[in-house]
């Protein structure tokens, strides 16, 4: 094998080294400067990628905190709402019932009134309905019609006994 010939090492060491020297210069002058400007490049292109994403995030939070504010402030307006529509009918339903209570109250002494009338001409015509009876049962018995004033006269004092 002619590499491993001690005779050639010397010209092989030159053309390793030239080889060598030649490539470090080609990587170092040329290839690394422009890897070091692309991963620059990457790392500031990703760098703006997550600030934007950053000011994204806090305007979304922004906007999830308003619109709990607003949702919050929508639930208190609809109770306040709530509770005066409450109000407001407990008014008109108190209203009406006064009003009903007030119209039964009224046909109540309207109907005691009535009442009483009938009861006071039923009561006119009793002691004329017991003369006419007890005038119908002594008749009945066998006896003669009863005068008038002798019947209100026994009435009267059974009545009062």
């Amino acid at each position: 094998m002619p590499q491993l010939d001690p005779s050639v090492f010397a010209p092989q060491l030159v053309w390793l080294a030239l080889t060598f020297g030649f490539l470090f210069v080609a990587l170092a002058g040329v290839v690394l400067p422009r890897i070091r400007k692309t991963l620059t490049a990457r790392d500031d292109w990703i760098a703006a990628r997550v600030d934007a994403a950053a000011a994204l995030r806090d305007e979304a939070e922004a906007a999830r905190l308003a619109y709990e504010a607003a949702l919050q402030e929508a639930r208190g307006r609809a109770l306040t709402v709530a509770q005066e529509m409450r109000v407001a009918s407990q008014a008109e339903a108190d209203a009406e019932k006064t009003a009903l209570e007030a119209q039964l109250a009224e046909q109540m002494r309207e109907a005691d009134a009535r009442l009483t009338a009938a009861r006071d001409a039923a009561l006119a015509g009793v002691p004329s309905a017991a003369a006419d009876i007890v005038g119908d049962i002594v008749v009945a018995l066998g006896g003669d019609a009863p005068d008038a004033a002798v019947v209100k006269t026994a009435l009267d004092k059974a009545a009062n006994a």
